[in-house]
């Protein structure tokens, strides 16, 4: 649902501080947020051999993390620091803090300036993800979550990209949630690049691919990637190297691969690539998932907040599957680094159609050794 913003500062980084701590103390309702904050926000995994040391349930640009939350019940706000454990605001929160909403605020001057005019797509991308992983935390911690898109097209970062309304889904403590959920925030990963991005080589098996796909389309409630402009999407799959499947482009509908171009369609995007292949190795990935949409035939019919909706929505598809792949044991890797004409050319799209996101996937070559920041018994 849109909704138009009146432009707020968002609130200082001093003032009065609440430890999630204390907040959780309020009850079960407070307990669900707190969770669903620290799921979907925090640093779940360290890599010491990584430049990019940290990590989070979402992938981020040399983990630079481009997205801030602000946190609003009521009329107040509050400046959520999930690696501290604090909120930061003019008050203590409320003893009851649902319904609730969580601004997503991008930062575009964390990216160097060589990204250029790359800045605000990719911030609005990985906002998506970070809206979708709120999504599926809420429901994993027992809440409703509902995406609510910003009519109004302020630059970066007048105004929150966009916001996730929070509510109250159960009556009883966290252990009504179903303990068989499937997501593992702390086990998405974007591979390991050592000597370059490289998938191993071996054949994937084709009934995981299948179930890739599966997962890969359940969209948890509130998503982005629930919302009208995921409509838009369209997703093709480049595939190399699995069993039962022809090399070739698929269409890809309603979780089902059809083969559209038999061949080495890997091989086209690597052309189209920004790299070589000594340093990703585009060709040999298991999988290049591409997402499309005809942006200008949008902008007619929703208007000029329709390119960041439809950036959003990528983000968010893309998330799922990045957890899908994660719960199979592939990696998978977001990249904007296309040349796009190129890469529109290599799936053969129609002329209205402009690339909006790419996807490696594949088995990773080698483990990686880091250090598990999640623990269960922390939780306040």
């Amino acid at each position: 649902m849109p909704t138009h913003w009146t432009p707020q500062p968002r609130p200082p980084g001093t003032g009065t501080r609440a430890a999630f701590a204390d907040v959780v103390s309020a009850g079960p309702a407070a307990r669900r947020l707190i969770r669903t904050l620290l799921a979907a926000l925090g640093t779940h995994r360290w890599e010491p051999w990584n430049p990019n040391h940290a990590h989070r349930a979402h992938p981020s640009p040399r983990s630079l993390f481009l997205t801030d939350a602000v946190l609003r019940i009521g009329g107040h706000r509050w400046a959520v620091d999930v690696d501290r454990r604090v909120l930061t605001g003019v008050a203590c929160p409320p003893s009851e803090p649902l319904p609730a909403t969580v601004e997503l605020w991008g930062r575009p001057d964390r990216l160097p300036a060589g990204y250029g005019s790359l800045v605000d797509a990719l911030v609005t991308i990985e906002a998506g993800h970070v809206a979708a992983v709120l999504a599926r935390s809420a429901t994993t911690a027992g809440l409703i979550a509902r995406t609510i898109t910003v009519d109004a097209v302020a630059p970066l970062p007048d105004a929150p990209v966009v916001e996730v309304a929070l509510t109250d889904g159960f009556g009883s403590d966290i252990a009504a949630v179903d303990p068989d959920d499937e997501w593992c925030p702390g086990a998405r990963s974007s591979g390991l690049s050592p000597r370059g991005l490289a998938a191993d080589p071996r054949p994937l098996p084709g009934n995981l691919v299948d179930e890739l796909l599966r997962m890969a389309g359940g969209t948890p409630t509130g998503s982005p990637a629930a919302g009208p402009a995921a409509k838009w999407l369209r997703h093709r799959v480049a595939v190399h190297a699995v069993t039962g499947r022809p090399d070739g482009l698929y269409d890809l509908h309603h979780d089902r691969l059809t083969l559209r171009t038999p061949g080495a369609a890997t091989e086209r995007l690597q052309a189209a690539f920004r790299f070589g292949r000594q340093e990703v190795d585009v060709a040999g990935m298991n999988l290049v998932w591409v997402v499309t949409a005809d942006v200008a035939a949008r902008v007619r019919t929703a208007g000029p907040s329709a390119y960041r909706n439809l950036l959003l929505a990528a983000g968010a598809s893309a998330q799922q599957i990045a957890d899908a792949a994660a719960a199979k044991g592939l990696f998978c890797r977001p990249v904007r680094s296309f040349d796009e004409p190129d890469t529109e050319a290599a799936i053969a799209a129609p002329p209205g159609e402009d690339v909006l996101y790419m996807l490696l996937l594949g088995r990773p070559r080698v483990l990686d050794f880091c250090y598990d920041l999640t623990c269960p018994e922390e939780l306040p």
